[in-house]
């Protein structure tokens, strides 16, 4: 069953869209991912609680960034800027990992470290060794910190 299809029965949106988005992103399946975004996009503002939009606003960015778009940068900063504010830290650290696969495939080395870091750094404090293994995943070479 596609991963859109299913979620999509429920009219109350909940986080399974969310979760469903990133195994069509994991996937490589852009045109699911598109299809979950447009039902999160068919609620009413106050339909979707703020870690929801939180992470459709992280799905969309990850979609910008596969399609090449140019506004894939300022899509993933807004959406880490709201991952921050309106989310978990577990989601967080998925979000800036995700960002962190965009730099380091555009060379950006520097800044794809420091996401890499900061999602270490939450893995170590919550315990969570699949999210430190997609950290490695991502950037194996770097130096491990004193708390990893």
């Amino acid at each position: 069953m596609e991963p859109a299809a299913a979620v999509s029965a429920s009219p109350v949106p909940t986080l399974e869209r969310e979760s469903a988005a990133r195994a069509a992103h994991d996937l490589a399946d852009a045109a699911a991912t598109a299809g979950l975004l447009a039902l999160l996009d068919g609620y009413q503002p106050g339909q979707l609680a703020p870690m929801q939009r939180a992470e459709r606003d992280l799905a969309r960015a990850r979609l910008a960034a596969a399609d090449g778009a140019p506004d894939a940068g300022p899509a993933f900063a807004a959406a880490i800027s709201g991952l921050r504010e309106l989310s978990t830290p577990y989601h967080l650290a998925h979000g800036l990992l995700d960002h962190a696969a965009r730099l380091s495939h555009l060379g950006e080395d520097q800044a794809a470290a420091a996401a890499v870091g900061e999602a270490t750094d939450i893995a170590v404090r919550l315990g969570c060794q699949p999210l430190a293994d997609r950290a490695d995943a991502i950037q194996p070479a770097r130096p491990r910190t004193a708390a990893s």
